[in-house]
């Protein structure tokens, strides 16, 4: 028991919160008293429906360290209480490439297992994968919360930003407890100082809105009543470390493609500079999540915790965790200042997946992320069509979009990409669709990563597209990565086809998906058509490769890419899997056909020669050029 002197009892809130007490009174009945031990646990990060082993054995699926958690666990040891950090994503990935035997049907029994070695009275699990409908009986998210449930009578806790799409679907039926949204250490902290009471825990913190329950009179889901301050930013997890194994993480996945460039086997971790966002775009949950306005940790904590993660264990590459890495320009810079000396000394590399504000991008920061090692980052443009812009809330416009463009060709160092999305709000035409496709082309950056709007669970109840979530890149929503089209809708060149005032429904906003990412991003990427371009190129689809292990296409445009590198042996091997694919598979053979690839292999083609493949590849990108609409890069193929 912790030791608990008067004067901390005296700091404890008046709780005016009556309802949240009585709900805590009438749960002490049914759960175990409270005691040290605490487990948290990170649920896994993709959807089982559409598991593929073969990607997961090609260390293709996401394995992010438990950031989050490790947040809260500094919070709560803080306060005397034992926890343990399950990262049961981590052990699941680890089972199933090192058995080939295993049974991912059984990964629950790693819950129950963690629960079983710590026996906690508290339990709480977070998830960070797509939105997807919690009502599901396979979301990794409630199928975790009944497992401890059914094991144990622990406090049980759900938080992240997965568990708020859908509140009631987890407190429905018992499932859990509390949900608690946004930041969770003040939350978390407030609500288990009114569980504990004073002869265990102090709750200095002050009551806090944002902690999901049943009301006990009426069944109904409600908030806890309180402040809705934002966490105060300041230390570091360098403590925390020590119960991650994070030199495993890349033996079990990656970050993203980007951390693949890096180095398949190189140990990685994420740091984070901000939370919160500048912006209040209408699509996203950052604002709603973390609160309006943006917050940073002071540098030196921050170059504290990367310095140990590098000398101390092994850590080459990071990612950026911001939402908004370029919120305050002074600290991005200040901390890339501080990260040069590691870059020298150690090689370290970082990226920015999540995406950068373009009007942000200064070239004084371009430089200094040069320079500290930066492989390259995503934008967040996401759409070409200016109205669709504005319904967005974008913080840019196609114009500000094209001054950051043309600041990035002086840094071809840096890889960068631009996210989109297709099929905004369920209302956008294909003409402003269009506009999109025919924007990313025009501001020539490294690859454009498009995605198909989607709905949560709340849409879902409430009608959303056919009552059925999919995941937000069309290919990973089937276990085999093919996108089974539809024989009768349009697909490839004939696209233009389609009226430009329609909107396009699901099916058909795979097919544009799909049309989009193989002419934009391959037939008419700019990098080919860039002296020294193709080794960019092929560096990129060769890190986005291992999650898509049966896309011939893919192996198509590797080997394309390394014929021009001068590397034939690689080449060949690209080329031989793709054929070897394309053999395995009536459904790619079918998709070839329909987009004129099979012409790019046939015998008669001389694809596997690298003068006789940059004609066949230019002509069938001239062909999608004049159907889309956008003029081809240049007129020759990259040499070098």
């Amino acid at each position: 028991m912790t030791s608990v002197s008067q004067d901390q009892r005296s700091e404890r809130p008046v709780v005016k919160d009556a309802v949240l007490l009585q709900a805590i009174a009438a749960l002490r009945a049914s759960r175990l008293p409270p005691g040290p031990d605490v487990l948290l646990l990170q649920a896994p990060q993709f959807l089982f429906e559409s598991i593929n082993i073969d990607s997961i054995r090609q260390r293709g699926y996401y394995a992010y360290p438990p950031t989050g958690l490790q947040w809260l666990a500094t919070r709560l040891e803080n306060r005397g209480l034992r926890v343990t950090i399950a990262d049961i994503n981590l052990l699941l990935l680890e089972r199933l490439i090192q058995d080939p035997g295993y049974d991912h049907r059984n990964w629950l029994d790693l819950v129950r297992d963690e629960v079983a070695r710590t026996e906690p009275a508290v339990a709480g699990v977070t998830c960070l994968s797509i939105n997807s409908d919690l009502s599901s009986a396979t979301h990794p998210l409630p199928a975790m919360l009944r497992a401890i449930r059914a094991a144990r009578s622990c406090l049980l806790l759900a938080g992240g930003p997965t568990a708020m799409n859908d509140v009631s679907a987890l407190l429905d039926g018992n499932t859990c407890d509390f949900v608690i949204d946004g930041e969770g250490e003040d939350r978390l902290d407030y609500l288990l100082g009114l569980w504990y009471g004073p002869e265990w825990y102090p709750a200095v913190a002050p009551p806090r809105n944002g902690i999901y329950f049943r009301a006990p009179d009426t069944g109904a889901t409600v908030p806890s009543a309180g402040e809705s301050a934002p966490v105060v930013l300041a230390g570091n997890l360098v403590k925390s470390f020590a119960r991650i194994p994070v030199e495993r993480y890349c033996r079990a996945g990656s970050l993203n493609p980007y951390s693949r460039m890096a180095g398949p086997d190189l140990p990685y971790a994420g740091f984070q500079l901000a939370r919160g966002c500048r912006c209040n775009c209408q699509f996203c949950g950052v604002r709603t999540f973390m609160g309006a306005g943006t917050r940073v940790f002071p540098v030196a904590d921050v170059l504290e915790e990367m310095d140990y993660l590098v000398r101390q264990r092994g850590v080459r590459h990071f990612e950026v965790l911001d939402d908004d890495f370029l919120a305050r320009p002074e600290a991005t810079a200040e901390l890339l200042t501080g990260m040069v000396p590691l870059r020298r000394d150690f090689a370290i590399t970082w990226s920015a997946n999540n995406g950068l504000i373009a009007h942000s991008l200064t070239r004084e920061l371009l430089a200094l992320m040069r320079d500290s090692g930066c492989l390259g980052f995503k934008i967040g443009i996401e759409s070409g069509n200016p109205d669709i812009l504005r319904r967005m809330r974008k913080p840019g416009t196609r114009e500000t979009f094209e001054q950051a463009a043309a600041r990035l060709r002086d840094f071809p160092e840096l890889f960068v990409g631009g996210n989109y999305i297709i099929g905004c709000f369920h209302e956008e035409t294909f003409a402003q669709i269009l506009d999109t496709f025919r924007f990313s082309c025009a501001l020539g950056l490294d690859w454009s990563s498009f995605t198909v709007f989607q709905d949560n669970s709340r849409d879902l109840k409430a009608g959303g597209v056919k009552g059925k979530a999919f995941d937000f890149i069309p290919t990973k929503s089937s276990a085999d990565r093919k996108l089974h089209d539809d024989p009768t809708l349009p697909l490839g060149l004939d696209l233009p086809s389609l009226d430009p005032h329609s909107v396009p429904g699901p099916e058909l906003l795979k097919n544009i998906w799909l049309t989009f990412n193989l002419a934009g991003n391959y037939l008419l990427n700019p990098n080919l058509f860039r002296p020294g371009g193709a080794a960019k190129f092929t560096a990129w689809v060769e890190a986005i490769r291992p999650p898509y292990p049966t896309n011939p296409y893919m192996r198509l445009f590797a080997g394309y890419g390394r014929r021009f590198m001068g590397d034939t042996a690689t080449a060949e091997t690209h080329e031989a899997e793709c054929r070897r694919l394309l053999a395995n598979s009536s459904s790619w053979r079918h998709l070839f056909g329909r987009f004129g690839l099979d012409a790019l292999v046939t015998p008669e083609s001389g694809l596997w020669n690298a003068t006789a493949a940059s004609d066949q590849v230019v002509s069938l990108a001239r062909r999608y050029a004049a159907a889309l609409g956008v003029p081809v890069p240049r007129d020759r193929a990259t040499r070098t």
